[in-house]
């Protein structure tokens, strides 16, 4: 340390000296850091050990450490007293918090990855039913081996069990005559969709299914008919259906 006439200077707090000396000490005398030293506590020590300070929240961040801002929508890190920023955002499926002292990107319940990349906990509508979801709605599930994003789906609780649904027609206000890529990709609103061939190949493949018909029709008369197994090829295959279990229910015999 050396004497100065101002006993207040630049600190790793501080590192710009912006409450540093001014016209409140002048002609005061105190002990000060020569260049290239700032005062840590009482102590001085050269700069490059203080970390990089965080204007935002007035503190050092050591070196080799990360922090994120108020929002998620900065990620910092301290490298050799330099404070080097990138952008930063959290998934659809995540959000903005703080987890043990830790402010970053989390998912959301039902998702797992690191806040910026979310994927879906669940790989259908029975998952989401055995992790305690028992109110039909709508959830997300990705599929085992779905190349894709996770993606979202109508599921049916009922007792004992989640349905994924992949038809619904409500009325004519959706055209169901399409060509082979809308049936591929799928198509619709909530009310009248098809998931789409593609997405239901790598569902029907996952595990064994069964599947369920229910018809109401035009004087309120409601029908089903269920079937113990059900698969549906790959598109070089045509997404032919491989396997139609055997026939229960109040209907007719499906007509394949």
């Amino acid at each position: 340390m050396i004497c100065g006439n101002c006993s207040f200077q630049a600190t790793c707090e501080d590192p710009n000296g912006q409450s540093g000396c001014n016209s409140d000490c002048l002609g005061s005398e105190g002990c000060i850091c020569p260049a290239g030293f700032l005062m840590e506590g009482t102590n001085c020590i050269n700069a490059s050990e203080c970390g990089c300070f965080v204007t935002e929240t007035h503190l050092v961040l050591p070196k080799g450490e990360k922090y994120v801002n108020d929002d998620c929508t900065q990620k910092c890190s301290c490298k050799k007293t330099q404070l080097i920023c990138k952008d930063y955002s959290c998934s659809t499926y995540g959000v903005c918090g703080v987890k043990d002292g830790v402010r970053q990107c989390y998912c959301n319940e039902g998702f797992e990855g690191n806040g910026k990349t979310c994927e879906s906990l669940y790989t259908d509508c029975q998952d989401v039913y055995d992790a305690g979801h028992i109110r039909s709605g709508v959830y997300t599930i990705k599929p085992t081996g779905w190349p894709g994003f996770s993606f979202e789906v109508n599921c049916k609780m009922d007792s004992g069990g989640g349905w994924t649904v992949f038809q619904r027609r409500t009325d004519g206000s959706t055209s169901f005559y399409r060509n082979w890529a809308a049936y591929k990709n799928g198509f619709g609103d909530k009310n009248s969709f098809w998931l789409g061939n593609e997405k239901l190949h790598y569902l029907t493949n996952q595990r064994n299914y069964q599947l369920r018909i229910d018809t109401t029709s035009s004087g309120g008369t409601v029908r089903y008919a269920q079937y113990a197994e059900f698969q549906i090829e790959s598109e070089s295959n045509n997404y032919r259906m491989n396997k139609l279990g055997t026939h229960s229910g109040n209907t007719g015999l499906l007509d394949v």
